[in-house]
């Protein structure tokens, strides 16, 4: 339960879980302290559980492959500091989260094929979800928009954002190069924060969770650009992604 603001032992749940080809979610618990309206972050652990389908590609998260059988603290991490914000040692928490602050959480996908290069895309979702106890459920009317991701600072030269498949609560980025065996791409996000716009709504936020998902595609090289437009209904040349149509990119 939560105490107050003036009591509070900051103690935040973080929980990562990849399923299908890699998808990941993160659980935070957060409250807005109705009087300053100011977001605290909650957890004291972190878990990543994966069951994965598709053997060619995985998520990686800040650099380190979403392992299927690891448990441990996450890896999200201050900006500026460069520190856990969950001590892994104690447990501890050693910072608030506050609106507008950025906090480096990089997502990307490694091609963890011994023979196959492939073509990938990467969707993430974002959400608010209720429930201190037992698994959170998704909110309909809390903002998916007060959830920001952070691109990396060279996103648009390794990355294309899919404005069409784009809403408040999903993110959809292709990754321009054909991503070749055991390689791994360059990260498409790099941060989270929840916008200073929160202190100013009047839905509440208290004992709610902020949620992340990760989800990672990929189609082979040969015929790409038609094997996306099966699968996903996507016209990559539309998206310029011009290299996805040139059936000797991965040769």
């Amino acid at each position: 339960m939560l105490k107050t603001l003036k009591t509070l032992d900051l103690q935040t749940r973080i929980m990562l879980i990849a399923l299908s080809a890699g998808l990941v979610v993160c659980l935070v618990m957060m409250t807005v302290s109705p009087a300053r309206s100011a977001l605290v972050f909650q957890s004291d652990d972190y878990v990543a559980e994966i069951q994965q389908t598709h053997i060619g590609v995985t998520l990686t998260e800040n650099g380190v492959d979403v392992d299927p059988d690891a448990k441990g603290v996450g890896k999200l991490l201050d900006q500026d500091a460069g520190w856990q914000i969950v001590n892994a040692s104690t447990g501890a928490v050693e910072e608030f989260m506050a609106p507008g602050q950025v906090y480096r959480e990089f997502l990307s996908v490694k091609n963890v094929s011994a023979d196959m290069d492939e073509y990938v895309r990467l969707t993430v979702r974002k959400y608010w979800a209720a429930g201190e106890n037992g698994e959170p459920q998704k909110s309909a009317t809390l903002d998916p928009a007060l959830i920001e991701l952070v691109l990396d600072d060279e996103f648009d030269e390794n990355w294309v954002r899919s404005d069409a498949e784009c809403t408040d609560e999903r993110e959809v980025y292709y990754y321009r190069p054909v991503l070749e065996k055991n390689t791994a791409a360059a990260p498409a996000v790099a941060g989270i924060r929840v916008s200073d716009a929160i202190k100013n709504v009047k839905q509440d936020y208290s004992n709610c969770y902020l949620a992340l998902s990760a989800q990672v595609d990929s189609v082979q090289v040969n015929n790409a650009a038609a094997a996306a437009k099966s699968a996903w209904g996507v016209d990559v040349q539309a998206l310029g992604l011009d290299q996805w149509s040139d059936e000797t990119a991965g040769e």
